[in-house]
């Protein structure tokens, strides 16, 4: 099957999305089809290039609407490119309507994956995401034959998956559970930080105006009801414009000796940062969290996560099971936990870091690209 997956941008840039199509499109393409993946050219050059098999088509950026890179040659080559399918990614309004309309033109099937709702992370981009969503998206959305959505409790939260719920197939995210695992050691980490005496919360995640539903923030503040508590640490794994606006914070609260900025780490070195953890925290802020890539991926190491219940997180967290869900937007209730779990029972911390390595391993990324080609083929036998 030739196969086209069009996204905002590739690795090595980071983020959700990114992570998901690299991760799908290699193991599509480890099953024996032919994938090409169009995006933005950001961080590399313009142009061709392949990894493992898997072609890569780097565009040149023309403008950006929305935060979204604007790729004027993407239609064009869309239309020229041998396919069977055609598989877009949102929150990518330019993406998913370009290819929409690409599909309709030629008589392809297309396949959206739905990552998440647009954020309005201002009042202005509110408007904007308001037309959106009322006006613009249900032209474009008729074009597709099935959404992807990654959790099934998003599929029925988002107020625009509800009006398509008859073309909605949950798949949910996946994770590398060779390169995530329990026998990966945290100690490097630990040294390198002067973490060996310390018990450690990790957080990580863009730390840009895009992700600030994230809720960064928020776990800074619980951190600081924290702080008479001097044997804890907080590590915050990620990088952005948006760095210097926590850091002042962390000052603001005199918690500086207790926050570690590691910033952007190799890929390659991610693992480890998870392994030297006691829990992983995503105090999301809203429904914009479609998913929690971090939490699958702390799971898989074996460690448990602490989770908002926004958005598609409740169907990430069993609470109780894999980690634990606190109400959004609580630093006390998040600080209340983080308390009881890393002063209680150490062997519930074990406990749950153990279900979450099964969970993940039912997400593997060849269970969920296997899944995915099955949807693929039913298009063709429909």
């Amino acid at each position: 099957m030739k196969i086209v997956i069009v996204n905002s941008f590739f690795p090595p840039w980071r983020g959700g999305a990114e992570t998901y199509v690299y991760n799908l499109a290699m193991n599509l393409s480890h099953r024996g089809h032919q994938v090409v993946v169009f995006c933005s050219n950001p961080p590399l050059e313009i142009g061709s290039r392949r990894i493992n098999g898997l072609r890569i088509e780097r565009l040149q950026i023309s403008g950006r609407v929305y935060g979204t890179p604007i790729m004027l040659d993407l239609f064009l080559r869309l239309l020229s490119e041998p396919a069977d399918v055609l598989h877009a990614n949102f929150p990518s309004p330019y993406i998913a309507f370009m290819t929409a309309v690409v599909a309709k033109i030629r008589g392809l099937p297309a396949i959206l994956t739905w990552h998440n709702d647009l954020p309005p992370v201002t009042r202005t981009a509110g408007a904007i995401v308001t037309f959106h969503d009322r006006i613009v998206l249900p032209v474009y959305l008729q074009c597709y034959e099935k959404v992807i959505a990654t959790s099934d409790h998003y599929a029925c939260i988002s107020r625009n998956l509800r009006r398509v719920l008859s073309k909605v197939v949950v798949i949910g995210n996946g994770v590398d559970t060779k390169r995530f695992n329990t026998g990966v050691t945290g100690s490097r980490i630990r040294a390198k930080f002067n973490l060996n005496r310390s018990k450690v919360v990790l957080f990580v995640g863009a730390l840009t105006e895009w992700h600030r539903y994230k809720g960064l923030d928020v776990l800074i503040e619980a951190f600081s009801m924290l702080n008479q508590q001097k044997s804890i640490r907080l590590l915050v794994v990620g990088d952005g414009v948006l760095k210097q606006e926590y850091q002042r914070l962390v000052t603001s609260m005199g918690i500086e000796n207790s926050v570690i900025f590691a910033g952007n780490v190799p890929d390659l070195e991610l693992p480890e940062y998870y392994a030297c953890s006691d829990i992983l925290a995503l105090p999301s802020k809203d429904s914009s969290e479609g998913f929690g890539l971090t939490l699958l991926e702390a799971n898989a190491t074996g460690k448990p996560v602490v989770g908002s219940s926004v958005g598609g997180v409740p169907s990430v967290i069993r609470d109780g099971y894999n980690g634990v869900l606190v109400s959004p937007n609580n630093p006390r209730a998040l600080a209340n936990k983080l308390f009881e779990l890393l002063n209680g029972d150490p062997g519930r911390l074990v406990e749950m870091g153990k279900n979450g390595r099964a969970l993940a391993e039912n997400l593997d990324w060849t269970i969920v690209a296997k899944d995915t080609e099955d949807l693929y083929e039913s298009l063709f036998s429909n």
